[in-house]
This record gives C-alpha cells, sequence and structure tokens, in this order.
C-alpha cells in the first residue's frame, strides 16, 4: 500500500540522516474524539475530523446477524441504554438503542454505527484504526472483516489508509494471512517484562507495528521496535504534558481521547493561526 509504504520510507531516511526533532508522530483519535464525545459514536467521529486527526482509532463487535459493529464493551450497558451482550441482537434491534445520552443529553440520539458506515463517512478525511475486540468470542470475525476490507479496497480507486490491530496475537496474524495487504498490529498493556527480542523477531514477521499501553513506552523500547522494521505506538495519552513528551520521542503514534492537545493543534489556534 502507497500510503504505509511512505511511513516507512520517511522513517528509514530519517534515521539515516540522523534529522533531529523533524519526526510528527501520527495523531490516533481514540474511539474518534471521545474526551468530547460519546465514544465509537458519529458524533464523536466528526469531532476528532475537526482536529484533524491522522487515524480514528475504533473497536469491532459483531451483531446476532453477522454485521459488524463499533462499540468497545462486550455488553451494551455502560454506552447505551439497552443491556446485554452486543453479539445476542441482531443489527436492526441495535440501530435502535441509544449510544449517547449516557454521556450527555445534548448527544441523545447517536446509534452504534455499522463499521461499513464509519468508513464511507471518515475514510476521505482520515485513516481508520479497527481494534478486533474480544476475538474469541467470534470465530468468523477476521473472515467478515477480511471480506469487508477486500471489497472496499477493490472498489477504491486509490488505497484507503486502513490498519487493523488487536491484543489478540492470533486473531491478528490470523486477519493478516487473509489480507495481508492492509498493515496490522499488535496491542499490549503494561508488562512489567517488556517485550523480548524475540518476540519482536516473531512479531516482525506480520505485524507492521507494535503498541504498547503508554507506561511502557521509552526510548530504548521504540529503538527496540524501530530495530525490527516496525512502527511504534502507544495508547492512551491523555494528559497534556504527557502528550508534548511523547511527541518529542521517536514514535510513530499516539493515541489519545484529546487531539487537540497535540502541539499542532496549539499552534493552529494561535493568533497568527
Amino acid at each position: 500500500m502507497k500510503w504505509i509504504f511512505l511511513l516507512f520510507q520517511s522513517w528509514f531516511f530519517r534515521k539515516k540522516q540522523k534529522l533531529p526533532s523533524t519526526h510528527i508522530p501520527l495523531k490516533i483519535g481514540h474511539r474518534g474524539a471521545c474526551g468530547h464525545s460519546p465514544e465509537n459514536t458519529m458524533a464523536s467521529f466528526k469531532k476528532a475530523l475537526e482536529y484533524q486527526v491522522d487515524f480514528i482509532e475504533i473497536d469491532i463487535h459483531l451483531s446476532f446477524d453477522g454485521q459488524i459493529v463499533v462499540i468497545h464493551d462486550l455488553t451494551l450497558d455502560r454506552t447505551t441504554n439497552g443491556k446485554g451482550r452486543v453479539q445476542d441482537f441482531t443489527y436492526e434491534e441495535l440501530s435502535k438503542l441509544d449510544a449517547g445520552s449516557w454521556y450527555s443529553e445534548v448527544f441523545s440520539g447517536e446509534r452504534i454505527p455499522l463499521l461499513s458506515t464509519v468508513l464511507d463517512q471518515t475514510l476521505p478525511f482520515s485513516g481508520v484504526l479497527i481494534e478486533i475486540k474480544h476475538p474469541e468470542h467470534y470465530p468468523e470475525i477476521e473472515s467478515i472483516l477480511a471480506k469487508e476490507l477486500k471489497n472496499r479496497l477493490r472498489a477504491s480507486h486509490e488505497s484507503p489508509k486502513i490498519m487493523v490491530q488487536s491484543f489478540n496475537i492470533a486473531s491478528i496474524k490470523k486477519f493478516h494471512m487473509l489480507l495481508p495487504e492492509v498493515p496490522v498490529g499488535i496491542l499490549f498493556k503494561h508488562t512489567p517484562a517488556g517485550i523480548s527480542n524475540r518476540s519482536l523477531l516473531k512479531y516482525s514477521q506480520f505485524a507492521s507495528f507494535i503498541n504498547p499501553k503508554k507506561t511502557m513506552v521509552n526510548e530504548r523500547l521504540i529503538r527496540k521496535i524501530h530495530t525490527y522494521g516496525m512502527m511504534a505506538f502507544t495508547w492512551t495519552v491523555n494528559n497534556r504534558k504527557h502528550v508534548h513528551s511523547f511527541e518529542k520521542m521517536k514514535l510513530d503514534g499516539i493515541t489519545t481521547d484529546f487531539p487537540d492537545y497535540f502541539s499542532l493543534n496549539e499552534k493552529k489556534s494561535g493568533p497568527d493561526a
């Protein structure tokens, strides 16, 4: 894919030339801009686009009738007025739920969107980073996702900016085998032992990026990930000072609930903008 090739090319050029302070990490809006809007809703994605994110990070599950829906939890209880497991409802049933009022009455009537709707409305303006949630509950989710994205790739004149990630290494490896054209990455919760060189070598056979929790990230780990030809992301950075600190590292992507915390936003909002 041309855009991912250009990312790598830019990184290798910087490394070869040892250019300081020219590295600008991807700005990744977590579940949209969920510090300002109800997560994983079209309102949140539109807000993220206002902050000119490079990628919008979303979470996917399967409905009872096999539709890919965008929601974070296994259950509906926290972010909608419904109760029970997502997978026990058809999309028609899910689409009637209110997914915004829990955050604020201002967002009353926001719905659980289909993946296809999110892609249609965001890809012209930003990339989309898809997280496969709890794939152990959905044996066919990798195949269904691969089919959905393959059809989109075929229909597109230009390769859309799509990446896929998961904490489940077996799932992300399976997806990569089904659709190697789409870059994939591995998420990591905090692991005191870190990520070994042996593991990074193994992951580099199929992964384009590693995405560890912010508490794991330091310059040494970033260098290790880069050594194996992968990009280094981190999640979820919601402190303004921490965002600025991570921006100064050689990270390739930073996920945040507050895309407006990036330095670039502050410069644009200044008197000379």
